[in-house]
């Protein structure tokens, strides 16, 4: 195995450690325990993490453009790589203290999910930015694609681990108490472990992202926000990737809530539900990077969003006593079987057509970037790209804690997402597949 072989593998197996901070902790399991046992209140409880999202979306808007332009600087990335896993292996290992009925806690534990998610997402900004140096020529859409599969591997086994070690047993290992909701507390530790485990080779063979850049990352970082109108091809797919991303990003990190809260799912319920999805995706991505090596970027994002609406749609649709908001249905029962119920069913359905796409709409978002990007300023194209993913990321929770709490109704959420989808499919309809030659 040579150089690059390792360099790749490393890059791969950074997403395969990051992967189960968004499957157990951002989305399936202990958000939606944090909204339903935590707070005790599935409605306020989403509407809290709303508030938080868009703390975190704020931090990361600022702090993403200014990670990518020191990395163009020829700031050495492993440093970063170290320095963000401190703060997210910490916060993360911290979750477990959300016992029930400490309710004092409440601002420690959001406190700790913004942590944990800004250092996730700033890591991210420098995964990427390596994306278009470590991968061979020509295959930039099949690595990020390959590797978001792989994550997704790392994903369910980790939910493995959460059900049948701590979920299912009637006395899970380690003598964790069901009572006290310590097999939902516990996947806190087991990310910053397996964080731990995995991401330590990036933070030694990371290369630098670019060769020759100069040595003012602020000023250079202004000159290229103040250049965005002068590439309109830039300014659409930024803009674009930012509606739709925000979108995808909250209906992911709603959807386990929605589902606690209206069906009352269990742990174990949850932990089904994200093993489905997450085969979905693997299964969906890693046939996405194979599809948009053949008919480009562009398009499997375009097909992608198109099949995530729908999916989205009908999970909107879905009610706890009513299916499409007009036919009456029997509501899940405790002392049923699970998934036994038509609306549980029937989400479950659409569900799996969102799970299969997300995946690849978002890698091949980021394999789009990574063929626009100027040769030489990945690392500040990759953190305005950071930036557009969160800087109306504070602005759709916003909407979504606001409108819950008006509404009473968490489907909020759903319509909420599939707006912000909608909208950047059609920005990114009319951005180029490459970027334009000049001269």
């Amino acid at each position: 195995m040579d150089q690059g072989d390792r360099r790749r593998l490393a890059w791969t197996l950074y997403e395969w450690a990051q992967q189960p901070y968004w499957a157990l902790i951002a989305t399936f399991i202990f958000t939606p325990y944090f909204a339903s046992g935590f707070v005790g209140d599935a409605v306020r409880g989403q509407s809290l993490l709303g508030y938080a999202g868009v703390v975190s979306g704020l931090a990361i808007a600022i702090l993403s453009p200014l990670l990518g332009a020191t990395l163009d600087a020829r700031r050495n990335p492993r440093a970063w790589l170290v320095g963000l896993a401190f703060p997210f292996v910490i916060a993360s290992a911290a979750l477990w203290w959300a016992a029930p009925g400490e309710t004092a806690r409440v601002p420690l534990i959001l406190a700790c999910l913004v942590i944990a998610g800004v250092a996730a997402e700033l890591g991210v900004t420098v995964m990427n930015a390596l994306l278009p140096v470590v991968a061979k020529p020509g295959q930039i859409g099949r690595l990020s694609g390959t590797a978001w599969a792989m994550a997704y591997v790392g994903a369910l086994i980790t939910l493995f681990i959460v059900l049948l070690c701590f979920s299912l047993p009637k006395v899970p290992m380690l003598g964790l108490s069901k009572a006290l909701h310590e097999p939902d507390r516990i996947v806190g530790p087991l990310v910053a472990v397996w964080f731990l485990a995995f991401a330590w080779p990036l933070m030694l063979t990371a290369p630098k992202p670019s060769e020759g850049a100069g040595e003012k990352p602020l000023a250079e970082l202004w000159a290229t926000i103040r250049g965005l109108p002068r590439r309109p091809h830039m300014l659409k797919f930024l803009i674009g990737r930012m509606l739709l991303g925000d979108g995808i990003s909250s209906f992911i990190a709603f959807g386990g809530v929605l589902a606690a809260g209206l069906f009352g799912w269990t742990t174990t319920q949850l932990g089904l539900y994200a093993i489905m999805l997450s085969v979905a995706a693997g299964v969906g991505t890693f046939i996405g990077g194979r599809v948009d090596q053949k008919i480009g970027s562009k398009a499997t994002v375009l097909i992608a969003t198109g099949v995530i609406l729908f999916g989205a749609t009908g999970v909107g649709m879905v009610g706890r006593e009513t299916i499409f908001f007009l036919f009456p249905v029997t509501p899940a029962q405790a002392d049923e079987a699970l998934f036994s119920s038509a609306p549980e069913r029937m989400f479950l359905f659409f569900s799996l057509f969102v799970g299969l796409t997300f995946g690849p709409a978002q890698s091949s978002l980021r394999a789009w970037m990574a063929e626009l990007a100027p040769s030489g300023e990945t690392g500040r194209w990759f953190g305005l790209y950071a930036l557009s993913g969160k800087a109306t990321a504070f602005l759709a929770p916003l909407v979504i804690a606001v409108g819950t709490r008006l509404a009473g109704d968490q489907r909020i959420a759903v319509v909420v997402s599939a707006g912000f989808m909608a909208l950047g499919a059609v920005v990114l309809a009319s951005a180029p597949r490459r970027a334009p030659v000049v001269g």
